[in-house]
């Protein structure tokens, strides 16, 4: 975004919300916004950041547009909707860095946009498990100390990171520590995501098996069902991964086939936890159904978002295995699209099913073994030059 484009705001604003003419209960609403509100600038981010796909609702956008700030300030003033983004650890770290001097570029300043886009549309950043997953490759100690700098960046004055966000690649320093290290145990293994870990391996042994791409897609729902647990965002990670036409497969299992088969494991780890990071999305989409909050999900990965999108496919009440079909043709022919939507509903439909319940509750195979035994498959596998 060129500074010298940068819009320009009028000293005072009031924004008047009509009435809805399906609504005949609503009323003429008018907001006056505070002093150098910057309206003008945050409609300019909010056009860039959409255009780039970077948010994925899990909520039905509104008409006038998922980031234009009317939708954001009419809900806050009127609805009473708390709006909060979970950001990946991408961005989550990234904005942590911005506060540090981290010399800027492209993506830092759209870091920036999404700060100030958020600080000024009341929209709460909530890095959910971004730092559990920096706590497993670094330990708690960095991971602690990029939770306060992340902290430092939330709470810090947007004035300076709206300029960055313009182009002013010189409007931030290097910023003082203002929020201590806490020694918060970042490092304990998630429960969710040794469970995406084990579904995330049994991926990566069905690639290197040399089926056909739909007996690969549907031998991973049968032993979800049969040895496992249905992990929904795994089955999607696979209907993109393993689909024939074009999937955006790239990046979502990174290195699988490295000659180091330990940057593989290290692929299939990252793997894991972007399904933890969708996997929290989702339980905490379904927790605020209903309630006046909503979820918005950030990333700069396309792949991860088509996930998110798809994620958010099943869980609307108005899902349907023929909307799941529809989702899923850009990538698979109508009829594998079909059996694959099929099997996928069959295995929904059973999760509560009380002799698979007690099957797995008998499961002689414990996680670790689990664990141990992809890893082993996937080690044991020759990489490729």
């Amino acid at each position: 975004m060129d500074r010298t484009r940068r819009p320009q705001n009028p000293e005072r604003l009031a924004l008047t919300f009509g009435p809805d003419d399906g609504d005949p209960e609503r009323i003429e609403r008018t907001v006056i916004l505070p002093p150098n509100f910057p309206y003008m600038e945050l409609r300019a981010l909010g056009a860039m950041l959409e255009a780039d796909g970077v948010f994925v609702p899990g909520y039905q956008p509104p008409p006038v547009g998922l980031c234009h700030p009317d939708a954001f300030i009419f809900e806050a003033q009127f609805e009473k909707i708390q709006t909060i983004l979970l950001p990946d650890r991408n961005i989550a770290s990234r904005m942590a860095k911005i506060v540090t001097g981290e010399p800027m570029d492209t993506k830092l300043r759209k870091i920036a946009a999404i700060k100030v886009f958020c600080h000024f549309l009341d929209v709460q950043i909530e890095p959910a498990v971004a730092f559990h997953e920096l706590a497993q490759t670094q330990g708690n100690d960095a991971a602690n100390l990029e939770l306060a700098r992340f902290r430092d960046a939330d709470n810090a004055d947007p004035y300076p990171w709206l300029d960055l966000a313009f182009g002013d690649l010189d409007a931030l320093d290097p910023m003082e520590p203002q929020h201590l290290p806490e020694c918060h145990d970042l490092a304990f293994p998630l429960r969710r995501w040794r469970r995406n870990y084990i579904a995330a391996l049994k991926i990566a042994e069905l690639e290197f098996s040399g089926c056909q791409n739909l007996d690969r897609m549907l031998g991973l729902l049968s032993w979800m069902r049969n040895d496992f647990i249905f992990a929904g965002p795994a089955a999607l990670l696979a209907c993109i991964y393993f689909a024939p036409n074009s999937p955006p497969r790239r990046g979502l299992l990174k290195q699988l086939r490295s000659l180091n088969r330990l940057r593989a494991i290290d692929g299939v780890r990252n793997a894991a936890w972007d399904l933890t990071h969708l996997s929290e999305m989702i339980k905490k989409v379904n927790e605020a159904n209903g309630s006046q909050t909503r979820l918005l999900f950030a990333s700069f990965d396309e792949g991860l978002r088509i996930l998110a999108r798809l994620l958010f496919t099943i869980s609307t009440e108005d899902f349907s295995e023929e909307l799941l079909v529809e989702a899923l043709v850009p990538w698979w022919s109508r009829a594998h699209a079909e059996r694959i939507s099929t099997s996928l509903v069959e295995l929904l439909a059973d999760l509560d099913d009380e002799s698979r319940k007690q099957r797995q509750a008998n499961s002689s195979v414990s996680i670790e073994e689990m664990i141990q035994h992809g890893e082993q498959l996937l080690m044991s596998t020759p990489g490729i030059c």
